[in-house]
């Protein structure tokens, strides 16, 4: 059984031992089912207002929102406690210094008027102006990537302009032009799609960024390779990003240690269903 079956599994588990019914292949009657609480305006406005369908169901598929190994779902049941609290204890298990001023789902940074730019899952707004862009996977890393999924579209290099570059990364713009000529490849970790959002929100802030990477473990070969895929981003460009990978498992065992009790609830909920075996 792969890594990513055995996490499908373990979700499966939990939800039937919370008396949830669980839709082969792995999905939940309802995205409320999914959630630890319910999502606020603003979260809920972010994800309709987000073209890949996270809450729509279709004739041949449950929405995605619906699925136990929805990355989506885990990084809400994570993040949304904080996002109309004081979220003090959250960044102290980033190890962000500062003070959260406002924390938005499925944040857009579009480089240019055209196209749909790729989505950051959350966006932490700091209140000294930097903004922390968060992405986050679950199961989706377990698996690697063809050749084709790698490479960005073109508009990322339109008449050789050097859009990175010209964002203050030249790091980035000659690491994105490496992935794109084939000459450095990464199966299992997504330095495109970090790449694209670093690009997109140097584009859009102001007070300066930084790029957090958050996935959940499990150990195997593909962890392992997961892991040098990760040493190796971080050595290129990890500086100039201001760049921090970690573990939900490392993320969970920092939250037992920074949360007050009143968030007891909240603690026990992420335990039981993912950090608990």
């Amino acid at each position: 059984m792969s890594s990513r079956s055995r996490i499908v599994e373990q979700q499966k588990a939990w939800a039937l031992g919370a008396g949830l019914k669980v839709i082969a292949p792995g999905y939940l009657e309802s995205v409320e089912a999914n959630l630890r609480q319910p999502m606020a305006p603003a979260t809920l406005a972010a994800f309709q207002a987000e073209e890949a369908a996270e809450l729509k169901d279709f004739p041949r598929y449950p929405a995605k929102l619906r699925a136990l190994f929805s990355s989506a779902a885990l990084v809400v049941n994570v993040f949304e406690h904080w996002a109309e609290r004081d979220a003090a204890p959250l960044l102290a298990a980033l190890g962000i210094e500062g003070s959260a001023q406002r924390i938005d789902f499925e944040a857009r940074f579009p480089i240019s008027p055209d196209g749909t730019p790729p989505n950051v899952d959350v966006c932490i707004a700091l209140a000294e102006g930097r903004s922390i862009g968060v992405e986050s996977k679950f199961t989706e890393w377990h698996v690697p990537r063809r050749p084709a999924k790698i490479r960005f579209k073109d508009k990322y290099f339109p008449d050789d302009a050097k859009l990175w570059s010209s964002r203050g990364l030249p790091g980035c713009q000659v690491l994105a032009e490496e992935i794109q000529n084939g000459l450095t490849r990464y199966r299992f970790f997504y330095a495109t799609q970090l790449l694209k959002h670093a690009l997109g929100m140097a584009t859009q802030c102001r007070g300066g960024i930084g790029i957090y990477y958050l996935y959940y473990d499990w150990s195997g070969p593909a962890a392992r390779e997961h892991r040098r895929e990760i040493e190796r981003f971080a050595g290129r460009v990890g500086a100039e990003l201001g760049f921090q990978a970690l573990s939900y498992q490392e993320l969970f065992t920092r939250l037992r240690q920074s949360v007050p009790p009143v968030d007891a609830g909240y603690l026990a909920y992420l335990e039981a269903r993912y950090f608990g075996g």
